[in-house]
């Protein structure tokens, strides 16, 4: 066959046995019940194709759709991410929306854990800390903004010189209260890793020992076979032989010796 012509598909060939049945039925030269029973077989055939290729579409739209839902929400949720750190750094500042952002992933950590998934760690919700941080550092900001216009004003009083101690405590205080929880937070995120590894240092001992058994139990059973053997002759036939040949041409060479006078 040509390179040009293009092979002929299952169904073609179907095709082609129907209507040669078909032609055949009519000139008389088959009977018709077997041209009935080709007829039903070629539609059955037919209709499996057809729902098979629908099938197979149906799969192949139904995947496609669902990577380009999944696709939206992804973008979705990272324009939502974005605009959440665009709102927190107008109203936070840069520096406080960081660690705002560092709080989060920490918490991220801590309930994504193995502990938490299994409940060792009892209630993760760390919603009203996370509301608290945000807003000691919301007015720390506030406060901070403040008080560097203020400072910039020529001329300062007296009273611009309290009030600018007292906001600048203040807004130091505020950040430490944030900082402090921030910190107890991340020393949440490390200790629920400590146990996640303790779970799979546990899951691997478990491993181990079973390992162990196993493997001990296969060697006493082999042990046991062995010694059960009938214990066998360590001597070989071969190199015993070959001893007593070298044995003998040694006896015959003294013998010549003596027979020599050697």
């Amino acid at each position: 066959m040509s390179s040009g012509k293009k092979r002929l598909g299952p169904v073609g060939a179907v095709g082609i046995i129907f209507v040669i049945a078909i032609v055949a039925a009519l000139s008389g030269g088959l009977p018709r019940p077997l041209v009935a029973i080709i007829v039903v077989g070629f539609l059955l055939f037919a209709l499996g194709k057809v729902s098979w290729e629908a099938i197979q579409h149906y799969r192949i739209e139904f995947a496609r759709s669902i990577q380009v839902k999944r696709e939206a929400q992804e973008a979705a949720a990272k324009d939502e991410r974005s605009k959440r750190k665009q709102r927190l750094v107008a109203e936070l500042g840069s520096k406080n929306a960081a660690l705002v952002e560092s709080a989060e992933a920490a918490v991220k950590r801590v309930t994504d854990s193995e502990a938490a998934c299994a409940d060792w760690l009892g209630d993760v919700d760390f919603t009203a800390d996370i509301a608290a941080i945000t807003d000691s550092l919301r007015k720390e900001h506030e406060l901070s903004d403040v008080a560097e216009q203020l400072s910039t004003l020529a001329n300062p009083s007296a009273n611009d010189r309290e009030i600018l101690a007292d906001a600048r405590r203040t807004a130091a205080d505020l950040a430490a209260t944030a900082s402090n929880r921030i910190k107890l937070i991340q020393q949440c995120a490390a200790e629920a890793e400590l146990v996640d590894d303790s779970l799979r240092q546990e899951r691997d001992d478990a491993w181990t020992a079973e390992q162990r058994a196993e493997l001990q139990a296969k060697l006493s059973s082999m042990l046991y076979g062995i010694e059960a053997t009938p214990s066998m002759d360590t001597g070989s036939a071969a190199a015993d032989s070959v001893i007593a040949r070298v044995q003998g041409y040694r006896e015959v060479k003294n013998q010549i010796r003596l027979v020599r006078g050697d």
